[in-house]
């Protein structure tokens, strides 16, 4: 795998061989790699119905460590006893369910990531006292809910997924060394076989339409040098330019 800093200079070592008048930021850089990591993940795993199933590789995924505080109620106000999470969570791509895991010394708890529609109507089966629910809100923050009494005393939990934001992600990284803040150290989740791709993309996007002359005659000769030199030393003149105005008028 890449660091986040191998991602974003990789890139813009390929811009200054391809543009040297170009200037590009880091932090644009890493939101473009960002998005793209995004949309490389869903081609690869999001519409796997109609084709072979695909398990999502460990390297695209990011754990985040997370303090937990009691809640009074749910943002759509049921009332009751939570749990929420002090920091926000960010999103996560519809591309592999998120896993959450109990920092604590309870036994046989077993943790379900549902929707938050269903947390008001969960946990009320006397057989199933040792399941923890957990759900997103949309303030960001997750939510948990469960019936043994050892429950409300949980201060930490850990979560697993691949989340469309990494950068967010990486700031709430379970680093026990304390180097969390230094995003560039950190490997960039996305798997090795799609990070050439990723780099390649990022630097079309950076690029954005340019001009490219074209080999229109069938000479059996490259003219592509020839016609680049002759755009560069005679340049097209605008449409609404002084020089077009004065072609007009002559003719």
């Amino acid at each position: 795998m890449a660091t986040f800093g191998e991602m974003i200079y990789s890139v813009l070592d390929i811009m200054k061989e391809r543009s040297d008048d170009a200037y590009y930021t880091e932090e644009h850089v890493l939101f473009l790699v960002s998005k793209i990591r995004a949309l490389l993940l869903e081609r690869k795993y999001k519409n796997t119905r109609n084709s072979t199933y695909q398990e999502m590789s460990p390297e695209n995924m990011q754990q985040i460590c997370l303090n937990l505080e009691p809640a009074s109620q749910l943002p759509m106000g049921c009332g009751g006893n939570w749990l929420r999470s002090v920091e926000e969570v960010p999103a996560t791509l519809n591309v592999s369910e998120p896993k959450v895991y109990l920092g604590t010394d309870m036994v046989q708890s077993i943790v379900c990531y549902i929707p938050l529609q269903r947390m008001p109507y969960v946990g009320y089966n006397k057989w199933l006292q040792n399941i923890v629910y957990v759900s997103r809100s949309q303030d960001g923050h997750l939510y948990m809910s469960g019936k043994n009494p050892r429950f409300l005393y949980l201060t930490q939990a850990k979560m697993e997924a691949a989340f469309a934001d990494p950068e967010k992600a990486a700031q709430l990284s379970c680093d026990p060394d304390g180097n969390g803040c230094d995003i560039l150290s950190q490997e960039f989740p996305l798997e090795q076989a799609l990070i050439p791709q990723c780099i390649e993309m990022t630097v079309q996007e950076l690029l954005g339409s340019r001009y490219a002359p074209e080999d229109k005659e069938n000479d059996a000769k490259d003219n592509l040098g020839e016609a680049a030199v002759a755009a560069a030393r005679h340049p097209r003149p605008a449409e609404n330019s002084t020089y077009k105005q004065k072609e007009q008028e002559t003719e």
